[in-house]
């Protein structure tokens, strides 16, 4: 595990999830957010630089001191190959299993991964879906920032789901994995 540092690998990892994108939307979007500024205090993680296969954002330990808080104890998740990362994922340097948390993916090929690691960890996960939605506005923005960016067409493709899963310890409350159609 590699926590990744430094303006210039930060923007080389921006890059590389931006051709990523839709299945790294919502790492890329917090890997932005950090490259102007890093208002949420949040860190990247990666399994190996430059070549990574799977890359979480999380919170800096020092932010997370409620184990109860799911909002705050909350990562992200990016894989390229979702089947290599059940490793990383299971490291308890990588993520606190032993905290109520939530894992959020643009990927609905991590929900056996992350369901067999929290089957281990912590018990059951419940799914639930979730939808994102955007202004007519921010929405061509964006589609045009991904037309300039892999030369795509606007028409035909359908939505792409992802997951968000919120994880209790051992006999909690349900915990629920909630996807995302982007």
């Amino acid at each position: 595990m590699l926590h990744l540092q430094g303006l210039q690998k930060l923007q080389i990892l921006e890059k590389s999830l931006r051709k990523n994108i839709p299945e790294s939307l919502k790492v890329y979007g917090t890997i932005f957010h950090i490259n102007q500024g890093n208002p949420f205090k949040l860190k990247a993680l990666v399994d190996k630089w430059p070549d990574f296969n799977t890359v979480v954002i999380r919170p800096q330990e020092q932010e997370m001191t409620d184990d109860l808080d799911h909002y705050t104890n909350t990562y992200q998740v990016y894989s390229k190959d979702p089947k290599k990362c059940h490793e990383f994922l299971g490291s308890p340097e990588v993520i606190n299993w032993k905290q109520h948390l939530q894992i959020q993916s643009s990927q609905s090929s991590l929900d056996d991964v992350i369901k067999n690691l929290a089957a281990i960890k912590l018990g059951k996960v419940k799914q639930t879906q979730c939808f994102l939605y955007m202004t007519s506005e921010a929405g061509k923005k964006f589609a045009t920032s991904l037309l300039e960016e892999k030369s795509l067409s606007v028409n035909g493709d359908k939505p792409k789901s992802g997951n968000f899963l919120v994880l209790t310890p051992h006999g909690e409350s349900s915990p629920r994995i909630c996807h995302s159609h982007l």
